[in-house]
C-alpha cells in the first residue's frame, strides 16, 4: 500500500493515479475540505480515500497501518487553510514519526531547490529543510525530491504572467536563466522513486530540459500566440522592500521565491532520469508548454 498526502492537488493526485494506473495499491490522505470533484477522480481511478489532516495526529497513525510507501507532496503555500507551521513543518514531522511507528519502509518527500547564489532562508525553505533532516535521522528509507520552479506556477496567470489576456510579470529584472518543469515531470519522477532501489536515501533534482528567463519565456509565448504581451518588471529591490516589511509566512515566503527568479536554476532532467531508469526523451520545455497551452486556449479550453 502507498499514502499518498497531498493527494487532492495537481502534484498529488497526478502522483496518485500513475501509481494506481500501475497497478500499485495507493491511499489517499483527504481532507474534509477536499474539492469532492479530485476526490470522487481518485476514486474512479481506483485510489482508495481515507479522510485525515497533517495538523491531526492520530489520523496519520490511522493512514499510516499498512502502509509500505508515504509519499508526501502537500504544502499549505497555496491552501486557504493551514500555516507553514503548522502543515509544512510540525504536520509534516508528524507524518515522518508516525509512518516510523506503523513500520514504513520508504517515504517519498517533495521539497525543492534554490538557485545558485540564492541563500535566503524563508519561512517554506525552513520548513522543507527541517523535514528533510527528520528523514536522513529516521530509521526509513528517503527520496527528497528537488524540483525548480513549477511551470504551471511561476509561467502562469498566478504570479503575473498572464499568457491568458497577453501580459507578463518580470520577477526580479527577469534575468535568471531557470529550467522550470512541468508538474507532470515531478509527479513521474516522484512515482517511479516509490520503487526504484537507485532512490534510496537520496536527494534528487528536477528540472526540465530548456533553461530560459522571463523574457525568453515570454517570446516564446509571442510566438506561440502570434501577439506582443505587454510587460511589467518587478525588480529585485521592491521584492527585498516587501519581504523585509512583510509579517505573514505564506506572503514572506512567495516573496522570496519571486526574488529567486532572478538567479539561475539550472538543473534539468538529466540525473532524476539517470537515477530511475527514466527516458531522457519526452520531458516538456517551455517551449512545448507555450504551444501546449497556447493551442488550448484557441480551442475554448482551460488554461494548463
Amino acid at each position: 500500500m502507498i499514502l499518498v498526502v497531498g493527494a487532492t492537488g495537481e502534484l498529488g493526485s497526478r502522483v496518485a493515479r500513475l501509481l494506481a494506473a500501475d497497478g500499485e495499491r495507493v491511499r489517499a490522505l483527504t481532507r474534509g475540505s477536499s474539492d469532492p470533484a479530485r476526490v470522487a477522480q481518485l476514486q474512479a481511478a481506483g485510489v482508495e480515500t481515507v479522510q485525515g489532516d497533517l495538523r491531526d495526529g492520530a489520523s496519520l497513525a490511522a493512514a499510516c497501518r499498512g502502509v509500505e510507501t508515504v509519499v508526501s507532496t502537500a504544502t499549505a503555500i497555496v491552501r486557504p487553510d493551514g500555516t507553514l507551521s503548522s502543515v509544512d513543518t510540525d504536520g509534516h514531522l508528524a507524518l515522518v514519526d508516525a509512518a516510523e511507528a506503523a513500520g514504513v519502509q520508504r517515504f517519498v518527500f517533495v521539497s525543492f531547490t534554490m538557485p545558485q547564489g540564492f541563500e535566503l532562508e524563508f519561512p517554506l525553505w525552513r520548513s522543507k529543510r527541517a523535514v528533510e533532516e527528520r528523514l536522513r535521522s529516521s530509521t526509513l528509507e528517503y527520496t527528497v525530491l528537488w524540483p525548480n520552479a513549477f511551470m504551471e506556477s511561476w509561467l502562469g496567470p498566478g504570479t503575473g504572467f498572464d499568457y491568458v489576456n497577453g501580459s507578463a510579470r518580470y520577477l526580479a529584472g527577469g534575468g535568471g536563466r531557470i529550467a522550470f518543469v512541468t508538474t507532470a515531470d515531478v509527479a513521474r519522477v516522484a512515482a517511479a522513486a516509490v520503487r526504484h532501489p537507485g532512490a534510496r536515501d537520496r536527494v534528487i533534482p528536477v528540472g526540465g530540459p530548456q533553461a530560459v528567463t522571463y523574457r525568453e519565456a515570454v517570446q516564446l509565448f509571442e510566438a506561440a500566440s502570434g501577439r506582443a504581451f505587454t510587460v511589467e518588471e518587478v525588480p529585485p529591490e521592491a521584492l527585498r522592500a516587501g519581504y523585509a516589511a512583510e509579517e505573514d509566512d505564506k506572503t514572506r515566503s512567495f516573496l522570496a521565491l519571486s526574488l529567486a527568479m532572478g538567479h539561475d536554476w539550472p538543473a534539468g532532467p538529466d540525473e532524476a532520469a539517470r537515477v530511475l531508469g527514466l527516458s531522457s526523451e519526452g520531458w516538456t520545455g517551455v517551449e512545448e508548454y507555450a504551444q501546449a497551452v497556447t493551442r488550448s486556449l484557441r480551442a475554448g479550453g482551460a488554461p494548463a
